[in-house]
């Protein structure tokens, strides 16, 4: 048997932290998946340890194989986060993995392949969440709190690294123990690092809306511009816009397209429709800019109130929210804008 090294003490931190976290957050149903993905990583950095230490090496060569189980159950985990259920078929994705448990023995040849797949899995996680942000963002003004856009730069963080490991992985025979060791070592260590920044922000994630099925067909409308059609909708973004204004609904905290359609007795879809094609942007785009106008113009009415407060008033549910959709409007923080304002 093969004495520990640091990338076990790694390893190990890996388990636990994938078991507990598994634990934690398996009380959600939606990151149920998560939590098969957590335990998953647990298992596969207990088997490394076994096999870099000797124990099952001889017996049967299993590690390799889990380069290619990861995409798929991220995929599926993203996709039971954004959907809130799995159809039955969808678990096939993870059936191609199978008859590669007979040849792991060509452990480069699993590990290149093994590599592309997850990272053909990670672009179609990523692709989920930038829909599912698109789509929420057609139908919530507080869009931003449910987005997921972290996990986005998690997925894409962790599948650069990915690739980069698969040059050491492929070339550990042409370089140094210590050199190998160090790479094994980092990566392992952004793993770890990765997956406590997940349980942490899953664990104080808002529950997430349902999954906005009804607005995709809205969306793909919108990428189709017909001839005449913006004149269509323009009475309809004229009466929304004057209605929306005049009563100053978008004051609302959480304003949903849903609650527009009942205030206004215009269809969701028409509204919708009306804000894409003659605002040319979308539902929570057109409601935070009427929000921030109103932050500007309390501001300049009382400078000395609260920005903080000044925006919880117009709306705003979150600090975070708030500042960014306030610099994209106005190109300034409103710090900035504030100071400039006494100048």
């Amino acid at each position: 048997m093969e004495q520990l090294n640091i990338v076990n003490l790694f390893q190990a931190g890996t388990i636990t932290v994938g078991v507990l976290g598994g634990l934690l957050l398996w009380r959600t149903n939606e990151f149920r998946g998560v939590s098969f993905v957590l335990w998953l990583i647990a298992f596969a950095s207990l088997i490394n340890i076994f096999e870099e230490t000797g124990l099952t090496r001889d017996v049967y060569l299993v590690s390799p194989i889990f380069i290619m189980l990861f995409g798929p159950a991220n995929y599926l985990a993203i996709k039971l986060i954004v959907n809130k259920t799995l159809k039955p078929y969808e678990w096939a994705h993870l059936l191609p993995v199978i008859p590669f448990l007979m040849f792991t023995h060509h452990v480069q040849a699993i590990i290149a392949l093994g590599t592309l797949w997850r990272l053909a899995y990670a672009l179609l996680s990523v692709l989920i969440l930038l829909k599912f942000k698109r789509l929420l963002d057609e139908q919530r003004s507080d869009s931003d709190e449910y987005s997921l856009n972290w996990l986005v730069g998690i997925v894409l963080l962790t599948s650069a690294f990915t690739l980069i490991d698969l040059i050491r992985l492929n070339t550990q025979h042409m370089i140094s123990y210590e050199l190998n060791l160090l790479g094994q070592g980092l990566n392992t260590l952004i793993w770890l690092v990765a997956i406590m920044v997940m349980i942490y922000m899953l664990s104080k994630q808002r529950r997430l809306p349902q999954h906005p099925i009804k607005a995709e067909a809205t969306s793909k409308l919108t990428q189709r511009h017909l001839p005449d059609e913006k004149s269509e909708y323009t009475s309809v973004f004229s009466e929304l816009d004057k209605l929306l204004t005049t009563n100053q609904w978008f004051l609302t905290p959480r304003l949903t397209l849903n609650q527009v359609s009942e205030l206004t007795g215009l269809q969701s879809r028409d509204i919708s429709r009306a804000i894409n094609l003659c605002a040319e942007t979308s539902f929570n785009d057109y409601i935070n800019r009427y929000r921030v106008e109103h932050v500007c113009q309390s501001l300049v009415r009382q400078p000395n109130q609260s920005i903080l407060d000044v925006a919880v008033k117009a709306g705003f549910s979150s600090k975070a929210s708030f500042n960014k959709v306030f610099k994209q409007v106005t190109g300034k923080t409103p710090s900035e804008y504030k100071m400039n304002m006494s100048v």
